[in-house]
């Protein structure tokens, strides 16, 4: 059995990518690991609003990612997929990875970030990242 790590954003439509990773696992037996990373604008709402609750940012974060992720999961699979969440604050690729690895994941899906192509040389970015680091096969979707 396959397993799929699909990588979405808390506050972006992520359709494309979605689209895509349902439907890789439609009619099979594929499982999926639907993982939803904080950005920043989330996670400064998300603190600004759960402040007064006493609880750490760390754990907001990993709460609010993993509810959204949940939600998504619902939507866009339903019942009939088997999948799993998870939630992490940090869209870095070292973090993804770590993700991949924890759930032996032989695929993942993610949508790459809008930056100038001067910024990729620059900078690079997440999925340029996962593409050279990930033991696997990764769809990469634009612009959800």
């Amino acid at each position: 059995m396959e397993t799929i790590l699909v990588v979405v954003a808390s506050d972006e439509p992520n359709e494309a990518l979605l689209a895509e990773a349902d439907r890789h696992v439609t009619g099979t037996e594929s499982r999926v690991v639907l993982c939803c990373v904080n950005t920043e604008g989330f996670r400064q709402n998300t603190i600004q609003r759960r402040s007064r609750a006493g609880r750490e940012a760390g754990e907001i974060d990993q709460h609010a990612a993993e509810t959204a992720a949940a939600e998504i999961a619902a939507d866009t699979f339903g019942d009939d997929v088997q999948y799993d969440v998870v939630g992490i604050a940090d869209d870095s690729a070292d973090e993804i990875l770590a993700v991949a690895d924890e759930h032996d994941c032989d695929h993942v899906f993610i949508d790459a970030q809008s930056r100038t192509a001067v910024g990729k040389a620059v900078f690079g970015d997440v999925a340029q990242q996962v593409i050279l680091q990930f033991d696997g096969p990764v769809t990469v979707t634009t612009g959800s």
